[in-house]
């Protein structure tokens, strides 16, 4: 039976021939492209990557030469070089900090180093097999590498090797480094930590004043022992606690919802231990609420917070970390404070 006839451009042609045709194309494509594949690297290429060579060899080379010289500040500091990181004098740390990124900068530079000298000895090996092939060709394979020595491919897996025991040394060097360096995260967070206590301590103290500092939570408390001792106030029913709705959003989804409790301590005064997770925080009381932002970048902690809500007059609210708290030089922790609060000044 023949081939049915199809029609292609108005001419009248066999699905046999078109179907023989399609296929020889595509197996020409399927060997050009393994070709391609498998062909070694190019002497266009082979030329971009000695010149990323040469480039990557001299920028080690100078780090190597400015971590050197560190190390020869350190040795006429007199620093004892076991743990330079636990040093008191910040210069020295600083120091050590600075040699830190400079063995990263190098372990990162050199890894590239290594894949490079790789990529073309497997490229020469590629050409010196393809030579050995070809039994009527005398003619000799171009080298792989266009400089003025020799391509040596025993020597080039020398310089890998020597390259990989530097990236191990410096390794190691760096791991111990960071047993004791804080990591760049945690310097962020350190610094945020210090612009939010700086943002904080410009905005006075005052009863309306919602999230306070150490120093002003301590104040906020010792207001609160002023007025249990004093007469003036009455007393308030100790047995009633009040609820404080928390709910914590990060990036506008909400990561926290939970109810506590407000444990009365006298005369409409109450105080609780809370721990707030970073975001935006909603703290309700009956009807009243009130907004607390922290920082997205800092770790949930442990806060204090101290309630008035006199019968007549307006109502206080103050919500301070404990950890601030603590820190502070002299700071006021009465002796009225609940047991389960536990809090116990800092030693030294």
């Amino acid at each position: 039976m023949a081939a049915p006839l199809l029609l292609i451009n108005g001419v009248e042609k066999r699905a046999s021939v078109i179907l023989w045709r399609s296929t020889r194309n595509a197996v020409l494509y399927a060997l050009m492209t393994c070709a391609l594949f498998f062909s070694p690297i190019s002497n266009g290429q082979s030329a971009r990557i000695e010149v990323e060579l040469n480039a990557l060899t001299s920028e080690r080379e100078m780090l190597t030469k400015e971590l050197e010289q560190y190390q020869k500040t350190l040795a006429i500091l007199g620093v004892d070089q076991s743990n330079p990181e636990q040093s008191s004098n910040p210069a020295v740390r600083n120091l050590v900090t600075e040699m830190a990124r400079i063995k990263g900068k190098i372990i990162t530079i050199t890894e590239r180093e290594v894949t490079l000298l790789q990529e073309q000895i497997t490229a020469a090996n590629a050409v010196a097999a393809q030579g050995g092939a070809q039994n009527s060709d005398d003619r000799e394979s171009r080298p792989l590498r266009t400089h003025t020595r020799d391509y040596s491919v025993v020597r080039e897996a020398e310089n890998v090797a020597r390259l990989l025991a530097l990236i191990a040394d410096h390794y190691t060097e760096l791991q111990e480094s960071m047993r004791t360096l804080p990591s760049a995260e945690e310097l962020a967070l350190r610094d945020a930590a210090l612009r939010d206590a700086a943002t904080l301590a410009l905005i006075p103290f005052s009863v309306d004043k919602v999230r306070l500092n150490g120093s002003e939570g301590s104040t906020a408390l010792a207001q609160m022992t002023q007025r249990l001792n004093d007469n003036n106030y009455p007393e308030s029913r100790r047995d009633i606690a009040l609820i404080c709705s928390i709910k914590t959003r990060l990036y506008g989804a909400l990561i926290a919802s939970e109810n506590r409790s407000l444990i009365p301590v006298g005369k409409n005064h109450y105080v609780a231990k809370i721990r707030l997770q970073p975001g935006d925080s909603t703290l309700r009381v009956g009807n009243a609420r009130w907004e607390v932002r922290l920082p997205e970048n800092i770790n949930a902690l442990d806060y204090l917070i101290t309630f008035y809500n006199p019968p007549w007059g307006k109502s206080e609210f103050h919500i301070f970390s404990v950890q601030g708290l603590l820190a502070e030089d002299k700071p006021h922790i009465p002796a009225w404070l609940p047991a389960k609060i536990q809090l116990k000044p800092q030693a030294g």
